[in-house]
């Protein structure tokens, strides 16, 4: 592994990646160039980049080496602010670099005490990634030897079937970035919420985003229940918005509420399938589940409702390139 970054915070991420078993050899490169000189041989199997940690002078260039790095079959980790990112997401995500939504992400801004987990998980997925990246490589160099057998030998039903396997091939690759990573339909937006909600607070968020040139998807029709086919409609949305207003008091507090189960279930399938969520959540409901960021979460009441809701698409707008780039 490879950790590109001068930052004090890379210090405490360089400390617990020492620890970790699923690394087994972690070198630090004090500048871009220096990362670029030694990623070139190949030598590393996993790049941790901050593309801001240089400023927005130097996002071209930074960006630039981490999409680079993943298209050569790295595992990148992308060790940001995302309360940063988000401010500028019109600007970090402009053009080319909006590939950059793909690649791992690690929050500069999470708390000492759980940094060494949350490192973990991101190390187990790219973990995953170089054993399929590893394996296709292998079977590709295979199909390799056996096109070149049915060439030579002149063998024409071994050849056509070399080519047939060859297209699945191409759809396995297209498949895991189609359905986990990438959005199904861009400009869409799963839109998780209370079944009473359906004609107040619903209605007008769903307005103002379609004003925006969203399409809203719900799990209508689900009756509570997280099946299939609401996971289908969550993987295949861009978006994940979700509206926590109150269900029920919490034991023993009268001030405080849960939202409804169903949607911290949602808002946990989002977050397995990667999606850029927001949530609004209405004053006094608590235990919504673990979130990285406090930008991502919008609360209101009866009275500043479309306030928080004109925000939360708004930070959609700009994360989507929906609005001009600063």
């Amino acid at each position: 592994m490879l950790l590109c970054d001068t930052d004090d915070t890379a210090g405490r991420l360089y400390q617990e990646l020492t620890q970790n078993p699923l690394v087994r050899r972690l070198r630090v490169a004090g500048s871009l160039d220096e990362a670029a000189r030694r990623t070139v041989d190949g030598e590393f199997d996993v790049v941790v980049v901050d593309p801001l940690s240089i400023g927005l002078a130097g996002l071209a260039g930074a960006g630039e080496f981490a999409l680079a790095r993943a298209d050569a079959g790295m595992a990148v980790v992308l060790y940001v602010d995302l309360a940063e990112v988000e401010s500028r997401a019109s600007v970090f995500y402009y053009g080319e670099r909006a590939r950059l939504k793909d690649l791992f992400i690690l929050d500069r801004r999470i708390p000492p005490a759980v940094l060494a987990a949350e490192a973990n998980e991101v190390l187990i997925k790219c973990q995953a990634l170089r054993l399929l990246a590893t394996g296709r490589v292998r079977a590709d160099r295979l199909l390799d030897e056996v096109r070149d057998i049915a060439v030579s030998t002149g063998d024409g039903e071994l050849e056509q079937l070399v080519e047939e396997v060859g297209e699945s091939r191409i759809l396995e690759r297209v498949r895991p970035d189609a359905e986990l990573v990438r959005p199904t339909t861009a400009g869409t937006v799963f839109l998780s919420h209370r079944a009473d909600e359906a004609d107040g607070y619903v209605r007008g968020l769903t307005e103002l985003l379609e004003d925006k040139g969203f399409t809203v998807l719900t799990g209508r029709g689900a009756d509570g229940y997280v099946g299939t086919a609401v996971l289908n409609r969550i993987r295949d949305c861009e978006f994940f918005v979700s509206l926590m207003t109150r269900d029920r008091p919490l034991a023993g507090d009268g001030e405080r509420y849960a939202t409804s189960a169903w949607l911290v279930e949602e808002k946990g399938a989002a977050l397995a399938f990667r999606k850029y969520m927001v949530l609004l959540v209405e004053e006094g409901v608590d235990d919504i589940g673990r979130l990285q960021g406090d930008w991502q979460r919008h609360r209101f009441t009866p009275t500043t409702f479309t306030t928080a809701a004109r925000a939360a698409v708004a930070q959609l707008g700009r994360h989507s390139g929906r609005s001009e780039a600063a």
